[in-house]
């Protein structure tokens, strides 16, 4: 647990630094690029001071950012990632949704009889997952997913905050020629719209799985439940 600790620790800072590269290049009015990146370094005397303070400015963003978004609570964490404010883990409504899951909804209501019988509330859906999750943390399927929803939504909130810093940066620059924006525009929102859907994904897939073992299914070799019902 502690190298998996680290690993994440270690990806979301080179991940923060790539953003930052890129940002970088941007504020720069520079194609993204490895050889961009190289002249600018290589042309450094040419473009002081601007090019120290802009390097400056995104290595100290690229930094905070790093260190913000393991910081953050995961409560908005979860709010950032589903867009909702009351309620944002996905397990709050895991028996009564209309996503598919890999059991039927009738055989999960019949084993909590009691999140039916306080009319499917969100809390209370919440609170029944939560006990077992407590309970079933260490299976293989549980823990393993569970470290992919926490990488995944990580990245995903870094997107967010350099797409952000991107919008900004592009009111500052807007004698950008639109060519190099849209560069730009390309790489910060499609890598953001990726790893939205896949950690959204995710965090579904941990709370089906959790239920799935309290119904009794056995893990797949693949370490992941399938996605059909039975």
């Amino acid at each position: 647990m502690k190298f998996l600790a680290l690993f994440h620790i270690a990806l979301v800072i080179v991940f923060a630094a790539l953003n930052g590269i890129m940002l970088y290049l941007f504020m720069l009015q520079l194609p993204y690029g490895v050889e961009p990146f190289l002249i600018s370094l290589a042309n450094w005397d040419k473009l002081s001071p601007q090019i120290g303070y802009v390097a400056g400015a995104c290595a100290f963003l690229a930094v905070f950012g790093a260190v913000m978004v393991q910081r953050l609570p995961e409560q908005w964490k979860n709010r950032l990632l589903y867009a909702r404010w009351h309620f944002p883990h996905p397990s709050s409504d895991a028996f009564l949704t209309s996503r598919r899951q890999p059991f039927e909804g009738g055989d999960l209501q019949a084993l909590f009889p009691q999140v039916k019988d306080a009319g499917f509330s969100r809390r209370v859906q919440q609170q029944v997952w939560e006990n077992s999750f407590r309970q079933l943390g260490d299976r293989a399927v549980v823990l393993n997913t569970r470290i992919h929803w926490d990488m995944l939504r990580d990245l995903y909130l870094l997107c967010l905050y350099f797409l952000a810093l991107f919008a900004l940066g592009w009111l500052l620059n807007l004698g950008v020629p639109f060519q190099i924006v849209a560069i730009y525009l390309f790489l910060f929102g499609a890598q953001a719209l990726f790893l939205m859907f896949a950690a959204r994904r995710t965090g579904y897939r941990l709370v089906d799985n959790v239920l799935a073992l309290e119904l009794g299914q056995e893990e797949e070799k693949g370490g992941v439940f399938g996605r059909r019902r039975k």
